[in-house]
């Protein structure tokens, strides 16, 4: 019983662990940071682990659904919010992002509720990925370097060796950052058009409906009219066959 849960169970745990994870960047240490990064880590293996296993288990539910599209998105947020509060991320960045995670699952329901299913493809998923694989390396850079180092240099004390190489590695953070901003326009850009053919579709359904149901009470109210006449005609040559009773003789 416990095992056909787990999918579940790891939806839940990902929104739970949300606000450690919150904590652990706000107290702005290495060791948080670091923390933040393995709860990151292990947060993302869950979130690619559940949906195999659910589809393997055969436990496929709309709960499990449900936590699977939220529980991404809760926890991306719960690591950007705060890093743009300790400065290690411009506000626009997480804006973006999160305002266009939300947007996509709006539009998702609209478009479920109008009978179309847009379907996550590879856009999406790449980028998460790249979204986690950025905010990990930020986070690396800022528990190696240091918050202050900025980026694309090394730490000022390391001058060769691996420290060296690690230092310098970190400080490209800047690069999976472009790219998350990328991924996440272009994968947005795709949802909505996709959602915007989708009320197109329906409206033009819709107005065809709307119409065709026009055309049949139309052709009713002709029969209808038609039958009226008839009868009224009907009832006109009957009355007139008749003779009069108040005819005289010349």
């Amino acid at each position: 019983m416990l095992a056909r849960s787990l999918p579940n169970l790891l939806g839940v745990f990902r929104i739970v662990t949300t606000p450690l994870l919150v904590w652990l960047i706000l107290v702005q240490t290495a060791a948080g940071y670091y923390g933040a990064v393995v709860l990151l880590l292990v947060m993302a293996a869950s979130d690619i682990a559940d949906g195999p296993l659910a589809r393997r288990l055969e436990v496929v539910s709309p709960l499990g659904v449900f936590l699977d599209t939220i529980s991404d998105k809760i926890f991306v947020a719960g690591a950007l919010v705060p890093m743009v509060q300790v400065g290690l991320l411009s506000s626009w960045i997480a804006l973006l992002i999160i305002v266009r995670d939300f947007a996509v699952s709006g539009l998702r329901s609209f478009a479920a509720a109008e009978g179309v299913v847009i379907s996550a493809r590879q856009w999406g998923k790449q980028k998460l990925v790249i979204t986690v694989t950025a905010v990990i390396w930020l986070l690396l850079a800022a528990a190696f370097n240091g918050a202050a180092t900025p980026a694309f240099e090394a730490r000022a004390d390391l001058y060769a060796g691996l420290a060296f190489g690690v230092s310098w590695l970190v400080s490209l953070w800047p690069i999976p950052m472009f790219l998350t901003i990328v991924w996440t326009i272009f994968s947005g850009r795709r949802v909505f058009l996709e959602g915007l053919a989708a009320a197109q579709r329906q409206a033009g359904a819709s107005a065809q409906a709307r119409g065709a149901a026009g055309a049949e009470h139309a052709e009713a109210r002709s029969i209808a009219r038609a039958a009226s006449l008839a009868r009224l005609h009907d009832f006109s040559a009957t009355f007139l066959a008749r003779p009069s009773s108040h005819s005289t003789d010349d």
